[in-house]
């Protein structure tokens, strides 16, 4: 037993001496001043950036975002009662917003005669925010706008658009439609008369090209409204060049052409399949509508052609028979159900999903009231006063369901190419360019 305490007090000896060595150990002792290394010389302390001061908007919807609803109106309606010679001005593209307006003063009967719809279409409407945020000048309470390739550049970037997000159990909004706040998200479809064209033409994307594939006809009766007049129409065209457009394309050809999809076999050099669809598609366009609206409202009008029209599936509304009056008569059925017709499962993509925003200028005058109608606008009750009972009309708010018989917005998205901002800013300006080329070429 000796020789093995002998022999461990001779083990633990080494060891320490070991890590002494190595530099393992630790030495209260200090080491002499001239093998000390020498020290870093003082670094100055800088004082900390000034916090940026909020405007009274921003700190309003600030304040707003902590608010119950109870206390928003309270503070809406304190506004108004301070400012009694100032209107309300919601400025917006659609009119469900006027719809929503009218209910929302309903609702709260101390807004009556307070508040102002202003119907603005997207190409007049942009130079004037466009000024208004250059002269930090105002210009409404609320606007509802659409147009990614606008919005991010001249908009958020200068912060001149805020977003107000309403909170609670009764909203579901998903972190990526917060900032900017999606209000109404919409669907354009390539849509048809049934009893003409059917489903069944139209399976693959490629076919839209007017190339011939391994099993499909190509197709030239496609109408579609000129992307210099209709931006979502190019905020399509160029959400086509993406990365996951550009793996939906290459996917579509190999099972339309029966083979892989190989650039060197094109006569012309593109920068990726997503531009050869572009320049190809537009090339086999068969016709150029100027309206979604009067081309829907004629869709079983085209007894010689079918056409194909990409539209808004929201534009049916505007068709004749697509009315309470008509629902349950033979009319509706046979007039707008074979009048609605898209394949909700066409290779490549059904068509495209797009959002309107729902912000506040940073020079409102108003933005207490302006939080409390985004928040009815979000909520169950306000939608469906805007866009309630309508096909192709999508809340940002989770929460409400789609029409019956329209599928589900995430099916949607699944299927559709989904409009990103980003993206099409980055992009914006090389395929605009391009795009233009193959417009010129027409």
């Amino acid at each position: 037993m000796k020789s093995k305490r002998l022999l461990s007090l001779a083990l633990a000896l080494s060891m320490c001496l070991g890590l002494a060595a190595c530099g393992g150990g630790s030495d209260p002792t200090p080491a002499p001043a001239e093998s000390k290394a020498a020290e870093p010389a003082p670094v100055e302390s800088k004082p900390s950036e000034p916090a940026v001061a909020l405007s009274p908007v921003e700190e309003a919807i600030q304040k707003a975002q902590g608010m119950t609803l109870a206390e928003l109106e309270e503070a809406a309606k304190a506004e108004l009662e301070a400012n009694p010679n100032l209107t309300f001005n919601a400025d917006s593209l659609t009119s469900g917003v006027k719809k929503a307006l009218a209910k929302f003063e309903e609702k709260y009967p101390w807004l009556a005669g307070r508040t102002a719809y202003n119907s603005k279409k997207g190409s007049e409407y942009q130079p004037k925010l466009t000024a208004a945020q250059k002269a930090d000048s105002y210009i409404a309470d609320f606007v509802m706008i659409q147009d990614a390739s606008f919005l991010k550049n001249a908009m958020l970037d200068t912060g001149f658009l805020l977003s107000y997000v309403p909170q609670g159990a009764d909203f579901n909004i998903a972190p990526g439609d917060q900032n900017p706040l999606v209000g109404v998200t919409f669907n354009k479809v390539f849509m048809y008369d049934n009893t003409k064209v059917g489903a069944d033409q139209l399976k693959n994307v490629w076919q839209m090209t007017g190339v011939d594939g391994a099993s499909l006809k190509g197709l030239s009766n496609v109408s579609y409204q000129n992307p210099l007049g209709e931006d979502i129409n190019m905020n399509f065209l160029i959400m086509l060049t993406s990365p996951e457009s550009c793996d939906r394309l290459t996917k579509a050809y190999k099972s339309y052409f029966g083979k892989d999809y190989n650039p060197a076999d094109d006569e012309v050099t593109y920068q990726n399949i997503g531009y050869k669809f572009v320049a190809e598609f537009i090339k086999n366009v068969g016709y150029w509508h100027s309206s979604d609206t009067s081309e829907v409202k004629a869709i079983n009008t085209y007894a010689d052609d079918g056409r194909i029209i990409f539209a808004g599936l929201c534009k049916l509304k505007d068709y004749e028979y697509y009315k309470d009056e008509y629902k349950d008569t033979p009319q509706y059925y046979t007039n707008t159900i074979s009048a609605a017709g898209w394949n909700n499962d066409v290779e490549g993509f059904d068509g495209f999903v797009y959002n309107m925003w729902t912000l506040i200028p940073k020079t409102a005058q108003l933005p207490y009231t302006a939080c409390l109608f985004i928040n009815y606008l979000m909520s169950d009750e306000g939608f469906h006063a805007g866009w309630g009972g309508i096909l192709g009309y999508y809340s940002g708010n989770q929460n409400i369901p789609t029409v019956e018989g329209d599928p589900a917005l995430s099916v949607w998205k699944e299927q559709c190419v989904v409009e990103d901002v980003e993206y099409i800013d980055s992009a914006y300006a090389s395929t605009v360019k391009f795009i233009n080329m193959q417009l010129a070429g027409k």
